[in-house]
């Protein structure tokens, strides 16, 4: 059992579904939110979410993105500025590749250090969705080190 379960309200939702199937090159979105109390139970709630443009990477190709850092500071400023808690990075798997890669498992280990000396209090968490639609329930979270996978609920 998840330790949370991801709200992402279903604008958002298919939003993310869609970037899938617009193009053939893997792609990257920040999102932004909060751990709320819903029920008995906590819940991630998603506020917002910032989608990149071609020009915010520094590389783009068809099984890697990369954003620039800048964009990514950006992102982190704009964790600080609205006092989000949770931050979750979204990228396509436009191919038939429903699973992490080795190189997204690199890449979330090195950005969750990061995250923890820059937000040591604050969620950071990883989602893909491939082209079959197979990894959209996905959210594997390195706040705590050690690897977690939490459900995607559109709402």
């Amino acid at each position: 059992m998840s330790k949370f379960k991801v709200y992402i309200n279903s604008e958002h939702f298919n939003l993310l579904v869609n970037l899938v199937y617009q193009y053939n090159h893997e792609r990257f979105v920040c999102l932004m939110g909060n751990v709320e109390k819903i029920g008995k139970s906590q819940a991630i709630v998603i506020k917002e979410m910032q989608v990149l443009d071609d020009v915010d990477y520094d590389g783009l190709y068809t099984t890697l993105c990369r954003p620039k850092s800048s964009v990514i500071e950006q992102m982190m400023q704009r964790i600080q500025q609205k006092r989000y808690s949770v931050y979750i990075e979204y990228h396509t798997h436009p191919l038939d590749f429903p699973h992490f890669s080795e190189t997204d498992k690199a890449d979330e280990k090195k950005m969750w250090n990061y995250f923890q000396q820059t937000f040591p209090n604050k969620y950071y968490g990883n989602m893909m969705l491939d082209i079959n639609g197979r990894g959209q329930a996905v959210i594997r979270d390195w706040h705590d080190g050690k690897l977690k996978e939490f459900d995607a609920i559109p709402y």
